[in-house]
């Protein structure tokens, strides 16, 4: 990982230009107060890349953030991504889905790894969908050389989140990537 906060940033940026072009929507981070409370906004921002299969979501800043607390000082040194079908606009669910992930990744302490899973909760589009938890795995369009490791959100089903405890989570993102490849996370599939 890089060293400079910008430059974890920029990497990330450049990255994703390379395989996307720039983005076609963004969520900026917020701005954070003076004396950062545990409950300051996250300085974390979302880019949104549209390409011919869906969408390519990832955070913006994540990687350069410390945790707070007892634990590590280093940088978290990964940012998220999420994978979402095409449509005229980039869901607003899929920025949140982002967004919350990484808050869970801060509150916790500690980085993600490829094969980590995040509890089941409220459908992740906060509508009638079954996604209702995620798995993380290496993100498969996209590496930052020499920068920080980019891992793929993807939605599952609470079933899918019970096998996953059984058999790992990259066993059951693999079966599923033999439907999708992408793994795009979409709703109406579940």
């Amino acid at each position: 990982m890089t060293d400079a906060p910008a430059n974890a940033l920029s990497a990330v940026r450049r990255a994703f230009a390379a395989v996307h072009g720039p983005p076609q929507a963004r969520l900026p981070a917020p701005p954070l107060a003076a004396g950062r409370a545990a409950d300051a906004p996250l300085p974390v921002g979302v880019d949104a890349h549209r390409f011919g299969e869906g969408w390519h979501l990832v955070t913006a800043g994540l990687a350069d953030v410390r945790p707070a607390g007892d634990g590590p000082t280093e940088p978290l040194g990964q940012e998220l991504t999420v994978i979402v079908p095409a449509a005229d606009r980039p869901p607003e669910w899929a920025f949140s889905l982002l967004l919350g992930t990484a808050r869970t990744s801060v509150a916790v302490g500690r980085a993600f790894h490829a094969g980590a899973r995040l509890a089941p909760g409220a459908p992740l589009d906060g509508g009638d969908s079954g996604l209702v938890a995620v798995g993380l795995r290496d993100d498969p369009l996209v590496t930052v050389e020499d920068g920080p490791t980019l891992l793929q959100a993807v939605g599952v089903t609470n079933g899918e989140f019970l096998l996953m405890q059984r058999v790992g989570t990259l066993v059951v993102l693999e079966r599923l990537a033999a439907r999708d490849p992408l793994l795009r996370t979409d709703p109406s599939r579940a």
